[in-house]
């Protein structure tokens, strides 16, 4: 029996493949540079080819190389000339050896399914666009043309923060800039006239008429001081201009072309000259697109580099190429079968079912604070005031949690891996048992992405071997679930295949559900050139642009939850909403983490589609290569440290790989960069030692064998797009506006927070809370009160609280009730209890318990559900009944008390109660189907419980009568009624609160039988 796949391919591939010509020149070493590395270079550097590919690759060091072959200049130092082969050589191994596109050294093209069949041709053509660097130069200097941006139209940028007292606007590096870097922001004062600006320009306006508005708005302002506000702003990125290309336009330079076109009426003759020679530019980029002879090609890119230079000097890189195979590509149903299988196997394995320990703390957090089905706005919600980002994004108040819990998965795989290395085995082959081993919790509850992609490599000899089954697939890509790396390759492809890509991305088959293309532009300029992809859905999520008409704004998103899952809702409609970032952009960094949020609280709470993870194992210096059936889940790795090789490192090499048995064939990993390397080869171990000289530790990863792709001839990896078989269709939740913040001294509730060890809780609600409300219930200072426990499941070793409410008779009490509370804690303290004590705010969960009568009803509920807990309480420490058939049977009744009849409540309990099997405590099932309201009044303290019993009966009834003139389904009540009640007769415990759920749904079975239902 094998893992069953919960997954099928589309039907369209993406082949990745290097255009290398097969005939490179690589230096035997570097130990000879001083004597032979000019030469080398120049030999080198003499194939057209090479040169134009690191002169797109890598500007400067083209222009170092033609500095040291440059006869005229003075010698290089021998450390330029060592830098400069290395980087060389890097380069010639890369073309060599990886697959993943870059410019002119690796490509694409749709493959197709069908027997295996390879043909390559040398044709390969490199498509061309402007550089988002070099366009982002450009449309700086255009804005800051006084004439021109007179002319143009601006909006106000969507992603902008009003904290304090002034606008805040995250700003992108500058246009050049190498790395993303730190969080920054620019902002201006909230002013009357700057609130103006934000009030009108929602919507495109131009530059012009905006001015005349502000001018009537502000008469005795000069217009000169308006004038230079407004352009402030635009210098600010406060305002964004029509210049600037959404990133839903894959053709930036022919945006900015037809803007200009139409923005104006009459061009400043510098600009008119201007926008001559980018017309001239995109036609050289046009022709260089269709063009077949590739040097011809070659020929047109260097005059194109030259003519934008001219126009951005500061720019380094003019061009950005993407390259399209000459190549037709077939591979066998079975392989696409198999991918299918392993990214099930990907997911069954997964260390994150339930979303990310930040996302699973983020969801707490809103729940606590908003409520189930309160509907939060995006904007508000990630507001300092509100819950903020998640950990661990940029700019968040909590760092990226470095704990991490040892699990059953991290000792069941680290056995694995310590049976095999004491076997001698080079890999482990899981078996279904294994798989289930390293299952994570419960995982058919967890909720599987819609849409994924896996990349792999594909192993065989021939293609007869390919069709026949005699293949290995070795993962070799698994972007996240919200991501996707064949999206930027679709303006390459032709428009049948474009439709067959753009299919994969509508995985979602609901009219309640909005499929959208998240765009926003990139952190970092340069990286534009990977985000620019064409809408994959008709629904546009627009960020920091001008939007393209009918896109889903930032202020029409909200988020709400229930007690899985979290949702993104447009505002407008009710609908759910499933982003889709159609590129792979990292997200961490160079991703502005108001689009991360939004792209990822969709699915926060699914199984996360992640690399293999070696869990603590990760720490290991080796671990075996691990494989299911075909599919080489995770390689062989190694790690190593600069101390392992000293201190002579040309003999300690050896003495390592035999010791730690690392073929000659591995990967080398360094901060995100691969670069494959063959150590039993001079020049590889040289650059292995170049690497190690930074003082860093690598990861060395098993490659294949050198003729290990030979069906295809050359290093290939394939990207396929896969759907879920069986959608899990997700409803919402009943969603309403968020509710009123009680706070302490400003409202009829005070929240205090009793903090210590749980296990004193019972001493204190049984022995001390009630006498302290009796006494405020007679000085008139408080109408009803009730408790809660609260214990943070996520950081179980964070302080646990006993939450106490006090409904005041009327707010102007909060000060004569916080002293009480004062000489309340003071007398914990005496008696050896906690009492360490806080005031917190208290929100109306409004979506979860409803409104106005039906609140005032639901804490009539929780007041009476409170006493009989405490009544239960008392009762299970005098009369050794267990508190869980109390609570059980406790439950069942509070379940028939809230329904129009008994029958109907005892049913709403067994559908809202999971079902569960397996063995449960005979002993503790009798006992809780002993129990009825009659049979506890032969216990001691037993009538006291139904008394409480009956009142609680009383409240909960005109609660649901409140819950149906409102239109709010009881039902969707029940359960959080029922997980109170446990949690104040019991405790906070997900295991115990299962098995008390088990008893409760048996007491309901046996009152349904013997009413004879």
């Amino acid at each position: 029996m094998t893992v069953s796949t919960r997954y099928t391919h589309t039907g369209f591939v993406l082949a990745r493949a290097t255009t290398v010509p097969g005939d490179l020149d690589l230096p035997a070493h570097l130990d000879t540079i001083e004597q032979e590395g000019r030469a080398w270079l120049a030999k080198v550097w003499g194939r057209p080819e090479f040169q134009d590919a690191v002169l797109l690759a890598s500007p400067d060091l083209a222009a170092r190389v033609d500095q040291i072959l440059d006869e005229s200049a003075d010698p290089q130092p021998l450390k330029v000339l060592r830098s400069a082969v290395v980087s060389l050589a890097s380069y010639l191994l890369r073309w060599q050896r990886r697959a993943t596109p870059f410019g002119l050294f690796a490509g694409v093209t749709a493959a197709g399914v069908g027997p295996a069949a390879v043909k390559f041709g040398n044709r390969h053509r490199a498509i061309a666009r402007a550089d988002g660097g070099w366009l982002t130069g450009l449309i700086d200097r255009f804005e800051r043309h006084t004439e021109l941006l007179g002319q143009l139209t601006v909006i106000v940028e969507n992603a902008l923060v009003i904290r304090d007292g002034r606008v805040r606007v995250q700003r992108r590096a500058e246009a050049e800039a190498l790395t993303a870097g730190l969080p920054q922001e620019s902002s201006v004062r909230l002013t009357g006239p700057v609130r103006f600006v934000l009030e009108t320009a929602g919507v495109p306006i131009r530059f012009g008429a905006l001015i005349g508005l502000l001018v009537t708005r502000f008469p005795s302002a000069p217009v000169n001081k308006i004038d230079s506000l407004v352009r402030g702003l635009v210098e600010a990125g406060v305002l964004v201009t029509n210049l600037r290309p959404p990133m839903t336009c894959p053709d930036g330079l022919s945006y900015l072309i037809g803007e200009l076109h139409s923005s104006t009426v009459n061009l400043p003759p510098d600009i008119a000259a201007g926008l001559r020679q980018l017309e001239e530019i995109h036609s050289g980029l046009s022709w260089h697109n269709h063009v077949d002879d590739i040097e011809h090609a070659r020929a047109n890119r260097a005059v194109l580099n030259a003519q934008m230079s001219g126009l951005v000097p500061e720019a380094k890189h003019s061009l950005a190429i993407d390259t399209l195979l000459d190549a037709k590509i077939t591979i066998p149903e079975q392989v696409l079968i198999e991918v299918a299988r392993a990214a099930t196997v990907l997911l069954r394995t997964t260390t994150r079912p339930f979303g990310s320990s930040a996302w699973l703390d983020y969801h707490a957090r809103f729940r606590t604070r908003y409520g189930p089905g309160t509907l939060v706005p995006v904007r508000e919600l990630v507001a300092d005031s509100g819950l903020g980002y998640p950990a661990g994004y940029l700019g968040a108040s909590r760092p990226r949690p470095t704990w991490r819990v040892l699990t059953d998965r991290d000792a069941a795989l680290g056995a694995m891996i310590q049976q095999a290395i004491m076997a001698g085995a080079d890999e482990i082959e899981l078996t279904d048992a294994d798989v289930e081993a390293l299952t994570v919790g419960e995982h058919q509850e967890a909720v599987l992405p819609q849409r994924i992609e896996l990349g792999v490599e594909i192993d065989a000899e021939s293609t007869e071997a390919l069709d026949r089954g005699r293949y290995l697939l070795r993962v070799s890509a698994t972007p996240l679930a919200h991501t996707s790396m064949v999206g930027r390759f679709a303006h390459l492809l032709t428009e049948p295949d474009q439709r067959l890509l753009r299919a994969t991305y509508s995985a979602e088959q609901s009219e309640d559900v909005v499929e959208a293309h998240l765009s926003f532009p990139s952190r970092r300029p340069r990286n534009e050139n990977v985000a620019r992809v064409a809408p994959v859905h008709p629904d546009v999520v627009s960020l920091s642009e001008h939007p393209v008409a009918g896109a889903i704004g930032i202020d029409d998103l909200a988020v709400t939850c229930d007690a899985e899952q979290l949702y993104l809702v447009q505002r407008s409609t009710g609908r759910r909403v499933v982003p889709q970032i159609p590129h792979a952009l990292e997200t961490t960094v160079q991703t502005p983490p108001l689009a991360r949020f939004i792209a990822e609280v969709a699915s926060a709470r699914s199984a996360a589609f992640r690399a293999f993870d070696l869990g603590a194992a990760r720490a290991l210096p080796y671990v075996p290569r691990i494989r299911y059936r075909h599919t080489v889940l995770s390689a062989a790795r190694w790690l190593v440290n600069p101390a392992d090789l000293a201190p002579r490192r040309r003999c300690a090499l050896p003495e390592w790989r035999d010791r730690w048995r690392v073929p000659s064939r591995v990967v080398m990993v360094s901060s995100g960069a691969r670069l494959p390397l063959d150590l039993d080869l001079e020049l590889d171990r040289s650059l292995l030692f170049a690497r190690l000289d930074r003082g860093e530790r690598l990861e060395l990863q098993e490659d294949g064998s050198a003729d290990c792709q030979g069906w295809i001839g050359r290093p290939a990896e394939f990207l396929i797009p896969l759907t879920l078989l069986a959608p899990q269709p997700q409803r919402l939740p009943i969603t309403a506006a968020p509710g009123r913040l009680e706070r302490p001294g400003d409202s009829d509730i005070v929240h205090a927070q009793i903090i210590g060890d749980p296990a004193r809780f019972d001493d204190i609600l049984t022995g001390h809370v009630p006498s302290l409300a009796e006494s405020l219930r007679q000085e008139n200072l408080v109408e009803s009160w009730w408790v809660r426990r609260y214990r943070d499941l996520i950081h179980p070793d964070s302080d646990q609280h006993l939450a106490l409410f006090l409904q005041l008779t009327s707010p102007q009490h909060f000060g004569a009730v916080a002293a009480h509370l004062a000489t309340f804690t003071a007398g914990l303290e005496t008696d050896g209890l906690p009492a360490q004590i806080s005031f917190a705010a208290t929100p109306q969960h409004r979506a979860r318990y409803g409104d106005g009568e039906a609140h005032s009803a639901a804490r009539r509920v929780f007041a009476t559900d409170t006493a009989a807990a405490i009544a239960q309480q008392a009762v299970t420490r005098s009369a050794g009944i267990s508190a869980q058939a109390l609570a059980a049977t406790s439950m069942a009744h509070l379940a028939a008390a809230f329904a129009p009849d008994p029958r109907s409540g005892y049913l709403a309990l067994l559908d809202c109660l999971p079902r569960a099997y397996g063995p449960l405590e005979r002993g503790l099932r009798e006992q809780a189907l002993s129990l009825t309201a009659s049979s506890l009044q032969a216990v001691p303290g037993g009538e006291a419980v139904a008394d409480a019993w009956q009142a609680r009966d009383e409240s909960l009834r005109h609660y649901y009568q409140a819950l149906i003139e409102q239109q709010h389904p009881p039902n969707a009540v029940l359960r959080t009624l029922l997980h109170e009640h446990h949690m104040r007769a019991v405790g906070i415990d997900p295991d115990l609160e299962a098995v008390t759920g088990r008893l409760a749904r048996a007491v309901a079975q046996r009152s349904l039988a013997v009413a004879g239902a």
